[in-house]
């Protein structure tokens, strides 16, 4: 059953000739490649998806009023991150941040066996006369 070619064989093209690059020249692309990473990781630099939304609760309406505000965050967020962000949206400079994982919990809806999803907290600690209007 040959004379039918149920088997395709592709034609190998030939590699293209590599071009000779001195060193001159690849450490000018290192260090430019350096440079616009260090760029794009500057200080104004943040990411707006970081900051889900703000966590109220009782408890976390209680230490609000101690200058201690809680965000529900990106669950790959780190804690500078958290800081640029609070600062560009809220206008103000935390002083520490800490970060809890919820872990996601067993749950049964209706009869049925499901899972809450977890995340990330994050108590974000201001100065004394700074304040977040959240509401």
């Amino acid at each position: 059953m040959s004379f039918l070619n149920l088997r395709k064989t592709k034609k190998e093209s030939p590699a293209p000739a590599k071009k000779l690059v001195t060193s001159e020249m690849s450490a000018k692309k290192i260090v430019m490649a350096g440079v616009a990473a260090s760029a794009a990781k500057g200080k104004g630099s943040f990411n707006p998806e970081v900051l889900r939304r703000p966590h109220i609760t009782e408890k976390a309406s209680a230490s609000s009023e101690r200058g201690a505000y809680v965000f529900k965050v990106s669950k790959t967020a780190n804690k500078r991150e958290i800081a640029q962000a609070v600062s560009h949206f809220y206008k103000v400079t935390p002083l520490k941040i800490r970060t809890v994982n919820i872990p996601p919990k067993r749950i049964i809806a209706k009869g049925r066996p499901g899972v809450r999803p977890g995340g990330k907290k994050a108590y974000v600690y201001l100065k004394p006369g700074q304040k977040i209007e959240l509401v």
